[in-house]
């Protein structure tokens, strides 16, 4: 069932990076392994299996004009895996297209969605003591915002507004 209302991303919380402190001698942590996709067969799992399929599923967005002086004025680029976004034609055949068009209703699949979601612009702050204590105390801060906002015109998916606040929450 698809959800009754357009929603906008802008509505949504961005999650923000925690702090990050560049005090000399600290360690910075680069992220986790990746997960393991296959079962103890080699093959791909079950879970791997439906969240390809679901991340296949066309939705239906307008990316939204956005006023820095930075964003592009008519079209975003996106690609997976170096394949331009499919956008589905009025004879309902897909085309790949490498810049999607700002501003227009187009219908897509998940996995694009999930590129413009994902683009994320930080803007970042240091802050620290002065150099009168003995070990200053140097941190970064990080504040993200969409590059993309969008408005989700239709999800046929009743968990595609929770899977795409997900994306927005993650970093």
């Amino acid at each position: 069932m698809a959800r009754a209302k357009e929603y906008h991303t802008g509505d949504m919380e961005v999650g923000q990076k925690p702090d990050l402190d560049i005090t000399l001698g600290q360690s910075i942590d680069h992220g986790a392994d990746l997960p393991n996709v296959l079962d103890d067969n080699g093959k791909l799992s079950a879970d791997k299996v439906a969240y390809e399929a679901f991340m296949e599923e066309p939705v239906t967005i307008r990316i939204e004009e956005n006023s820095r002086a930075d964003f592009p004025e008519t079209h975003a680029p996106v690609c997976v895996n170096g394949k331009g976004a499919e956008i589905l034609l009025e004879n309902g055949k897909w085309a790949s297209v490498t810049w999607l068009p700002i501003g227009r209703p187009l219908t897509t699949k998940r996995k694009y969605v999930e590129v413009l979601a994902r683009a994320k612009t930080d803007s970042v702050k240091t802050v620290h003591e002065d150099g009168s204590v003995d070990k200053p105390r140097n941190t970064l801060q990080r504040r993200s915002s969409t590059s993309y906002p969008m408005s989700v015109i239709m999800d046929k998916n009743p968990r595609g507004h929770e899977w795409l606040s997900n994306i927005l929450m993650g970093y």
